[in-house]
């Protein structure tokens, strides 16, 4: 098959969730004999076609991004004319969505359903009724965990969804052979406010001597520089660290935290690297796959969210070795139950055969 895969970013030009689950999935689909292409916005009209991975990226210029979403002028230009036998998007994005509706292009599409909209929640009124068409015009849709069908205004009276969840590679985020537990928490994620940083910075007032380190980079870092040098906390800050690295501090955490506070934050996919790692992880119970994937007791701790308190306890309580441990082979047990990666590419892979052969029997 030649498939496009539509997004604004992807890995490693972006560091984010979606960008790796792009990057991964689209190298997977590669390496099982696919021809495959990966439509992104450029900020520089110049930028070339690049190979990742052993799949294409084809860039369309991006004029400015209002609340991240690209504004590509040519954009409906790409789709329309990008040889394809399946399309797949990676929503939200309303400049792609709205922009395929306009190609009037018939090739068979399916959509994974990352997030709800949040923060353009005023743009609804205009954007819903084009979303909502969008995605009764799908070929498939997949969401990455039950709970967001169930809470999404836009999932669940949809007749075409599947839940496949976003796995992490098991032979590369695994525990490490020593075992041995650092002296740090870890927080590994993008610095937008969706995140709980508020949360957590109000939270690490409570610990002078425990270390934190915050692994990423974003809109909130001077936020959060200003506040470790305002009231003398005990953070580090690592920007984007390769691969391996991370992995490693991930094998070392005493925890992983994500203290996220709205829908934005479908799934969380940082939770199933430290998961995998053998790694328990303190999360929030906010109404998304967030708490579904971390399962309370079992891999982790539960919290309410904006609760920096409920969320200093959680730390404390990780202290207990007995808890930990047997929090960490919860989660080990989880991520290979649930989250194994190639098995959770291979059901998309899948799901893009059944909806080809579908249309040629058609």
């Amino acid at each position: 098959m030649k498939i496009l895969e539509v997004y604004k970013d992807v890995h490693p030009l972006v560091r984010g969730g979606i960008e790796r689950y792009i990057h991964d999935l689209s190298s997977f689909l590669a390496e099982k004999g696919h021809d495959v292409e990966v439509l992104i916005a450029g900020d520089n009209s110049d930028a070339p076609d690049i190979e990742i991975s052993g799949f294409k990226v084809r860039t369309t210029p991006c004029i400015c991004r209002v609340m991240s979403n690209p504004i590509c002028p040519e954009l409906i230009y790409s789709l329309r004319e990008i040889p394809a036998d399946l399309v797949h998007f990676h929503v939200p994005l309303p400049s792609a969505v709205l922009s395929w509706l306009m190609t009037g292009r018939r090739t068979p599409y399916i959509v994974t359903y990352h997030s709800d909209i949040v923060r353009q929640a005023a743009f609804l009124p205009f954007y819903g009724p084009f979303l909502h068409r969008f995605l009764n015009r799908a070929n498939a849709v997949i969401t990455t965990s039950p709970v967001y069908v169930e809470t999404s205004v836009f999932l669940s009276r949809l007749k075409n969804v599947s839940v496949i969840p976003i796995g992490s590679d098991l032979n590369r985020f695994k525990p490490s052979d020593s075992m041995k537990t650092g002296d740090y928490v870890l927080f590994v994620g993008r610095f937008r406010k969706y995140k709980g940083i508020h949360v957590l910075l109000k939270a690490w007032k409570h610990f002078p001597d425990r270390r934190l380190i915050m692994v990423g980079g974003g809109p909130l870092l001077r936020e959060i520089q200003h506040a470790v040098s305002k009231d003398r906390l005990n953070i580090e800050i690592i920007h984007d660290p390769e691969d391996d690295r991370l992995v490693q501090l991930y094998q070392s955490a005493k925890c992983l935290v994500l203290p996220s506070t709205m829908r934005s934050e479908a799934f969380g996919i940082v939770q199933t690297e430290a998961m995998a790692c053998g790694t328990p992880v303190i999360s929030t119970s906010i109404p998304t796959g967030v708490p579904w994937v971390n399962e309370d007791g079992v891999s982790g701790i539960i919290v309410q969210p904006d609760n920096p308190d409920a969320l200093a306890d959680a730390i404390v309580r990780i202290d207990d070795s007995t808890l930990r441990n047997r929090l960490s082979l919860g989660a080990l047990e989880r991520a290979r139950l649930l989250f194994d990666s190639p098995v959770l590419l291979s059901k998309i892979e899948i799901l893009m055969r059944e909806v080809i052969s579908e249309r040629n029997d058609g």
